[in-house]
């Protein structure tokens, strides 16, 4: 993954608001409802005071203005570790106030099903957990709730415990040339993109097959996984683009090779190979991608002067930093009839 790339959202996804992003601490996962999010930006340069309340590392000039830099690990129970320049921010917005959420890695952007999300058997207001996402008893991802957060951090403000976070960042050069260039990236995006007041659509997933750069409208993206958990079925008698059938958590699915479906080239399966669980009308299908790299809001994309209209399966394309992104048009792709498996053969 690029160091200098982030992830552009906004906070609507589906009417049914049961999509999350799910993400990696101590060890432990951890979920925030889609709906209180921004953005997700490797973790850049900030400012960061001598001494700051118990659970903010320091502020970050975000989109014209000033938000603190959250460390969830004391909202938690949990002691901070030392920070990566792998860590990811989660910029959230909640009640008009905005944070950013310091995670190690994101994990996922899951649809979770409402009859496993659980109450947690305590109830306090110094908890920033509320419910749990539990399907069995081997794994569970604790969901994060926003309101609370603001809460505590006003509680800690108030308190005289003060932190200094400076200690918890690598002091070696490299990284600390790493964190500047993100910061300067950032603010180059922003330059080139305005962002919506309202953050309610316009989001798109930004993925590579092969050389190429792709976007989907994130409406039609359920889940996002990783094919080590899978078996797929191949079927006589299809074409060659579709690899086989698989089955996730009791539905079957049609894998589609994307790059041997737009451009007749085989892919390779790598490490970091993914399905993406792309939902239709009558239907859904997983796609397979090399590389799963973020989300992006392109409210303004289509307004740009380097951009131009494609055909077939691409709506539409445009240039930045001298790299070609294409946007799949995914009603004509989920509607190809070549994407249907005869039975009758």
């Amino acid at each position: 993954m690029n160091n200098n790339s982030q992830v552009l959202t906004t906070t609507q996804v589906s009417e049914s608001g049961n999509h999350y992003i799910v993400f990696n601490l101590k060890d432990k996962q951890y979920a925030v409802n889609i709906e209180y999010v921004i953005e997700v930006i490797n973790f850049p340069e900030i400012e960061i005071p001598q001494n700051t309340p118990l659970g903010i590392i320091g502020i970050l000039k975000y989109n014209g203005t000033v938000i603190n830099v959250i460390d969830l690990c004391p909202l938690l129970g949990f002691e901070t570790s030392k920070f990566s320049i792998n860590n990811q921010l989660i910029i959230t917005c909640c009640n008009g106030v905005f944070y950013a959420l310091h995670t190690e890695k994101i994990i996922n952007i899951s649809d979770f099903d409402l009859k496993y999300i659980h109450p947690l058997p305590f109830n306090s207001d110094n908890s920033i957990l509320k419910e749990v996402y539990k399907v069995d008893n081997n794994s569970s991802v604790n969901i994060i709730e926003p309101k609370s957060i603001e809460f505590l951090i006003n509680k800690n403000i108030q308190s005289d415990v003060r932190t200094n976070y400076s200690e918890f960042f690598p002091d070696d050069e490299k990284s600390s040339q790493i964190f500047k260039m993100r910061t300067i990236h950032n603010e180059n995006i922003k330059e080139m993109f305005s962002f919506p007041v309202n953050y309610s659509a316009n989001q798109y997933i930004l993925f590579q097959c092969g050389n190429q750069n792709f976007y989907l409208d994130l409406k039609y993206v359920k889940e996002f996984i990783s094919l080590k958990r899978l078996n797929i079925t191949k079927l006589p008698y299809t074409q060659d683009f579709i690899m086989g059938i698989i089955n996730v958590k009791g539905d079957f699915l049609v894998v589609i090779d994307l790059k041997r479906f737009l451009n007749n080239e085989k892919s390779e399966i790598k490490e970091g190979s993914k399905l993406i669980i792309a939902e239709g009308k009558n239907f859904n299908i997983a796609l397979l991608v090399d590389e799963i790299k973020h989300i992006k809001n392109l409210k303004n994309i289509y307004s740009l002067n380097n951009s131009n209209f494609s055909s077939e399966y691409i709506s539409f394309e445009f240039t930045e930093n001298n790299q070609l992104f294409s946007i799949l048009n995914f009603e004509k792709i989920i509607n190809d009839e070549r994407i249907y498996i005869n039975t009758s053969k």
